[in-house]
């Protein structure tokens, strides 16, 4: 097991961000969309391979939401032939820092595949690809998160203007 412990600064303050981020969890369980087609990916030059693309594992997820807590237990394994990819289990929270920011955090543990053989293979020849997927979704749901609310907050802000 090879345990992750990772976060992205938002730019929101968690009190504005809460309602829409468990939204963003509740729909990566129901794979509605953005995560209608989700895939854990990694660029081939971050493998140190000499061209340009990604590879692309689809996974399924199991999501659990505890708004309370502002979090939501997450298990993710490929789609296909999970025995070969690592499985990821652990917990997705939103946490205040202050007044106007928060931290986007993901943290938990990925099992790689044959045991400590896929441990030593993942972080050698893959430079931990499974690691690297995760920051990218860990990315690609915070920026989903300050995108919506910007939009919203714009939009809101027309409306009391009369401009919308």
């Amino acid at each position: 097991m090879k345990p992750v412990e990772m976060h992205v600064d938002l730019p929101l303050p968690a009190s504005a961000a809460r309602d829409e981020a468990m939204e963003l969890f509740a729909a990566l369980g129901r794979r509605d969309a953005p995560f209608d087609e989700l895939a854990l990916a990694v660029g081939l030059r971050s493998l140190h391979l000499p061209v340009q693309g990604e590879l692309r594992i689809p996974v399924t997820t199991h999501v659990e939401l505890a708004p309370v807590r502002w979090e939501a237990s997450i298990e993710m394994e490929a789609a296909d032939h999970p025995g070969l990819f690592p499985r990821f289990h652990g917990t997705m929270t939103l946490n205040p820092v202050g007044s106007a920011s928060s931290e986007l955090w993901l943290q938990g543990e990925y099992n790689a595949p044959f045991g400590a053989l896929g441990e030593r293979f993942d972080a050698t020849v893959l430079h931990g690809a499974a690691e690297k997927s995760l920051r990218d979704l860990l990315e690609r749901i915070a920026t989903r998160l300050v995108t919506t609310i910007r939009e919203r907050e714009e939009s809101a802000a027309r409306r009391a203007r009369g401009l919308t």
